[in-house]
């Protein structure tokens, strides 16, 4: 990690315990209150320099802003394309090797080498689903 600073933990530590998948500006807004120090410009260069380390996920987005993730473990993201929300995906170790083998694969069909990737799937969540059936969500 590079050097150490109150404010680059704090991000840090906030993303590691945190399972919505914040934007930058939801991030700053949070941590404010515990560190009323601390500036926007702060928090996007720390995640800039977090990502490129590896320590978190930069989740890009096609409409919005970009989440981020401080769970590096391997898994698929699944982004509600009604309200946005961003949930985790588990595969078992034998589903993860295959799609890793798949996706190699797919890489060498177009003559490169893959090293690794980001995968989020789009649709719609389980509310938002039931929402557009009329059904009650309980």
């Amino acid at each position: 990690m590079k050097k150490y600073s109150r404010q680059r933990e704090l991000i840090l530590n906030s993303l590691k315990t945190r399972t919505d998948h914040p934007t930058a500006e939801k991030l700053y807004l949070d941590l404010k209150n515990e560190m009323p120090e601390l500036g926007i410009a702060t928090v996007y260069r720390n995640l800039s320099e977090l990502c490129d380390e590896g320590h978190i996920i930069r989740i890009k987005t096609s409409i919005g802003a970009d989440r981020f993730d401080g769970n590096t473990m391997p898994h698929i993201h699944f982004k509600c394309k009604d309200c946005g929300e961003i949930s985790d995906i588990y595969l078992f170790e034998m589903q993860m090797k295959k799609l890793d083998n798949d996706l190699k694969n797919f890489a060498k069909g177009i003559d490169a080498e893959a090293s690794g990737s980001n995968i989020t799937i789009t649709g719609l969540c389980r509310k938002c689903k039931l929402n557009k059936k009329g059904e009650k969500i309980v």
